[in-house]
């Protein structure tokens, strides 16, 4: 195990704001797409109150293309927010790993992550998907529009 005194050094301090500076770009992807989640959520459930007869939401006309769409887009950002929560996740263990050794030992410290090639693939889901699911409901909907 490591000893918990780290001689502080500029080079040291760096490393550990740029890694600082890694886990906050994490989170704030995190922020964002939960908040983008929820507002995107609120605009799903107006047309389907509005669509909505005296027999409740199963009898909206938009009853089940607005709920299947709210299940999709949420799956969608989930695994997104999983993606950088993974990411975030190895950047604080890169933080555990102690002091960078500088020259001596090249090897105790980079500020290479390990190759998590799912990680962007997860991340993209979210930015890509989402507007792919709303085409296709927006296709679905011209084709097969509800109430005819």
């Amino acid at each position: 195990m490591q000893d918990a005194r780290v001689e502080r050094s500029a080079e040291n301090d760096a490393i550990y704001r740029y890694i600082r500076s890694e886990i906050q770009f994490e989170l704030s992807l995190i922020n964002a797409r939960v908040n983008w989640l929820v507002t995107s959520q609120a605009f799903l459930f107006v047309p389907l109150t509005l669509g909505a007869r005296q027999g409740g939401i199963g009898a909206s006309v938009y009853y089940p293309v607005i709920p299947v769409l709210g299940v999709v887009i949420c799956a969608l950002v989930l695994i997104s927010v999983l993606a950088a929560v993974w990411r975030s996740r190895q950047w604080r263990a890169k933080a555990e790993q102690g002091a960078y050794a500088g020259d001596q030992n090249p090897q105790a410290f980079d500020i290479i992550l390990p190759h998590s090639p799912m990680i962007p693939r997860m991340g993209l889901v979210g930015g890509l998907g989402v507007p792919l699911a709303l085409v296709g409901v927006w296709l679905w909907l011209l084709v097969a529009p509800p109430g005819t």
